[in-house]
């Protein structure tokens, strides 16, 4: 008797990271400009004897599929050592056009199974999600000098980062008074609060951020 097992397991994909054989995607996020007829993000399987069957589509950030992307081709199978293009095109209502807006590009790969086999099989589907921005015409500066604008202030035991700018800016390598603190994403025009860590010298905040290509920014020390 054969029982097939699927576990699905979620992970932020690098780009083209499948460690020794499986799915890798060629960026770590996109950004999708207003104006562009589509976007392609690049799949390639690694594994050097199995196939994969990869299902993709775009998710809003509250977890539910979007109806305003098609992605082709939504449903195929990629061989072993080969790679193909997802196509992504907006086909939804015009957006905000003073911020970026956020989703996710999901990407789920199952493992083929090409022979029968006696005894129990396990296959497991790696599914890998990455952001997406979808990001307006016009904004009245680029996304590299962004993070310097960010802001910060403190209370007693509080710690303030606000974003000023249109941009979602994720905070990477981040330090309050010394202490390391979890990286975050900040909203446009938006502000998130830190606890302000046990043992920190002071509330000076030093971070780093992610650009467009997935790359860490040079360190920043955030002004008040």
């Amino acid at each position: 008797m054969t029982v097939s097992l699927t576990a699905i397991l979620l992970s932020c994909s690098s780009a083209w990271a499948a460690g020794k054989g499986g799915i890798g995607l060629a960026a770590t996020r996109l950004v999708y400009s207003e104006g562009e007829e589509q976007i392609s993000l690049g799949v390639r399987n690694t594994s050097p004897d199995v196939p994969y069957l990869i299902q993709s589509w775009v998710m809003t950030p509250d977890n539910k599929k979007s109806a305003d992307f098609i992605i082709t081709p939504p449903l195929f199978v990629l061989n072993p050592a080969n790679e193909n293009l997802l196509r992504i095109m907006y086909i939804g209502a015009p957006l905000a056009k003073d911020r970026e807006t956020l989703f996710f590009t999901s990407v789920r790969a199952v493992p083929s199974t090409t022979k029968r086999k006696e005894g129990n099989t396990l296959k497991i589907a790696t599914q890998s999600v990455i952001k997406l921005f979808w990001r307006p015409k016009g904004l009245a500066y680029p996304l590299g000098e962004a993070p310097a604008k960010l802001r910060c202030t403190s209370s007693a035991d509080m710690v303030t980062v606000s974003n000023p700018t249109p941009y979602f800016i994720t905070l990477t390598d981040l330090k309050i008074g010394g202490k390391v603190v979890k990286n975050q994403m900040i909203s446009p025009f938006d502000k998130y609060q830190f606890s302000l860590p046990k043992g920190a010298k002071n509330s000076s905040v030093t971070y780093r951020t992610i650009n467009d290509y997935g790359a860490e920014t040079p360190q920043l020390n955030c002004k008040s």
